[in-house]
């Protein structure tokens, strides 16, 4: 009505579930990847589309690890404020999550032929997931310094967090890669 003032509700709020709840549902998910793929067979071309699903969910949930990872390294360089890294985290939060559950959604259809290399990357994924709920509990550490540079172990922490996680896409990809050329 005319004349009578806004009133701003409050938005919802969301409660995250513990991390460790976090990582038992990403470890059963990717478990049921890990039994279901292989003994899935779908039609050529619901492969096609899957595969097509992978790789764009690799470019969103990837992609905003390294945007993020590279705002880290502009703080590092004096180049940003650590509230800048904050808020690329926070921003790279959903695309992130997207991107890793399109791959674990996609993976049900590609029916991968399980080998070493195979195996290797399937744990690297698993190792995404897992580094990404840590990673997330510590941005809410790191978030309680947004005026000001954290404690260096806390950093410490974040830096090793950022390798893992650079490491573990990095195998998957590679593998993926491979895997597409050679079987």
């Amino acid at each position: 009505m005319a004349g009578q003032p806004l009133i701003a509700l409050p938005g919802r709020h969301r409660r995250r579930l513990p991390p460790a709840t976090r990582a038992a549902v990403v470890s059963l998910l990717w478990l049921a990847v890990v039994v279901i793929a292989p003994r899935v067979t779908p039609p050529p071309d619901v492969r096609a589309a899957a595969l097509f699903v992978h790789l764009i969910s690799m470019l969103i949930g990837f992609g905003a690890v390294l945007f993020v990872d590279w705002s880290g390294i502009l703080f590092l360089a004096g180049r940003r404020s650590f509230g800048d890294v904050l808020r690329t985290a926070e921003g790279a939060l959903t695309p992130t999550w997207i991107g890793f559950t399109g791959l674990l959604g996609s993976g049900l259809l590609l029916s991968p032929q399980v080998t070493h290399l195979t195996t290797i990357k399937l744990l690297a994924v698993l190792v995404v997931g897992l580094n990404g709920i840590y990673a997330g509990t510590l941005a809410t550490r790191l978030s309680r310094f947004r005026g000001y540079r954290p404690p260096t172990p806390l950093l410490i922490q974040a830096g090793l967090a950022t390798a893992l996680s650079q490491l573990a896409w990095w195998t998957a990809v590679i593998i993926g890669y491979l895997n597409s050329q050679f079987l």
